[in-house]
């Protein structure tokens, strides 16, 4: 936790707004995070950094979903005909939007 806190610290000293920087787990360009980890609360604790931390997040279809595809094409899963709202991932990001509205983020 030290290191990340060292990282982001020194950041400031390259960028005049840290919190115009965008800040993301997945996107279109590498494999998914979990398909190198499949621990799935290592992976809510990066989606919670991401959405929680100063900058823009950057929110990749399917994370909510919990998707786990490999290098790129794979990892552009087809999204609408596995979408579940009841899924543990699409609650779990749900609170975490609605925690950060309630804040006013």
């Amino acid at each position: 936790m030290k290191n990340i806190g060292y990282r982001w610290n020194s950041n400031n000293q390259y960028f005049s707004d840290i919190d115009a920087l965008g800040i993301f787990v997945d996107n279109h360009d590498n494999a998914r995070f979990l398909h190198g980890n499949g621990d799935i609360r290592l992976f809510k604790s990066a989606l919670t950094f991401a959405l929680c931390a100063r900058g823009i997040p950057f929110f990749y279809y399917g994370s909510e979903q919990g998707f786990a595809g490999g290098d790129d094409p794979n990892n552009r899963e087809v999204l609408w005909r596995n979408f579940d709202r009841t899924s543990d991932m699409f609650k779990f990001t749900q609170t975490i939007n609605r925690a950060r509205q309630s804040q006013g983020v």
